[in-house]
């Protein structure tokens, strides 16, 4: 071996030894946090409040929250007590407590969750005025298919979401986008439908500009970032995706804008958990917002429109 291999070794072997030494376990000994109570409930025009309740966690704690099986939940209309929520389970088994009363526009709601002899929580927010889409026109010459790798054809399908107005201030706003795909038959030489798969979400393509400021939900929905609007740009431009399979006889039929205008509430809470999982390793993560006093979780309304689109 060479004498410059042989000192390039030696030093590795030497840094080594340095790095081994150096490296030693850390005990953090993190504090105690009293179980508090989790609630959560998203509401607009309409529709019952249902307010999903769990029990706060340690931070080394593992495995899923615990659901109580008993909760008093009371629900007050511009601060007079209108209804006691019910214990229900969903179709996929989740345990929630739901109204008898629908939300209303305009009106301030809050709540009072109690679970055994932990500390009371409440929230209050409100269904905010709606600002409604331009009516949403397609231009078939403008809609494009190209085929996939495996047989199937993707639609493209050029959307301007255009507000009328901008609210002066708080522009607070979702949307999702949902197709039929219908799938045809032939009978006695004329094409029908023989059924349809209903409500597929739909992928969308836009500019590096606009994908920066959009979030997905689980709700499921797509929060646009408020800065989106800050050049008085009141037209979201997407391309919707949809795939369908010819050789299937399938062919996409409507598609559904779902615009939603949001809470303060609604919007903080739900930009500072998408932020949670998208922020560069050497920072800091947002904190979660939070509107529940003396407890976690999230009270807020928000109001909806769905336009349906006829595919040419």
């Amino acid at each position: 071996m060479k004498n410059g291999n042989k000192f390039i070794l030696k030093l590795i072997l030497i840094s080594s030894f340095f790095f081994v030494q150096c490296a030693r376990e850390v005990f953090i000994d993190l504090p105690e946090e009293e179980t508090k109570i989790v609630a959560t409930c998203h509401f607009t025009v309409g529709q019952p409040f249902k307010v999903m309740i769990s029990l706060s966690q340690q931070i080394y704690d593992s495995g899923d929250p615990i659901i109580p099986a008993k909760a008093d939940i009371t629900l007050a209309k511009e601060g007079a007590f209108i209804d006691k929520l019910f214990r229900a389970v969903s179709d996929n088994g989740e345990i929630y407590w739901e109204s008898r009363d629908l939300a209303e526009p305009g009106v301030p709601y809050s709540f009072i969750a109690r679970v055994d002899d932990l500390k009371q929580v409440t929230g209050q927010s409100s269904i905010p005025a709606f600002y409604p889409l331009a009516p949403i026109e397609i231009n078939p010459e403008s809609i494009t298919e190209t085929s996939l790798s495996d047989g199937r054809l993707m639609l493209t399908v050029p959307l301007e979401l255009r507000l009328d107005e901008l609210p002066a201030d708080k522009p607070y706003f979702a949307f999702s986008l949902k197709h039929d795909t219908d799938v045809l038959q032939n009978v006695g030489g004329q094409w029908v439908t023989d059924y349809t798969y209903e409500g597929l979400p739909t992928n969308y393509s836009a500019d590096g500009r606009t994908l920066s400021l959009l979030y997905d939900l689980s709700e499921p929905v797509v929060l646009v970032n408020e800065k989106f609007w800050n050049d008085q740009n009141n037209t979201l431009y997407l391309d919707a995706k949809i795939p369908y399979n010819p050789a299937e006889n399938e062919r996409p039929r409507r598609l559904y804008v779902e615009w939603r205008t949001l809470s303060e509430e609604f919007y903080r809470y739900h930009l500072s958990i998408a932020r949670q999982g998208s922020t560069l390793p050497l920072s800091d993560p947002d904190a979660v917002f939070n509107n529940i006093e003396n407890g976690y979780g999230n009270f807020s309304g928000y109001s909806v429109s769905v336009d349906t689109i006829a595919l040419p």
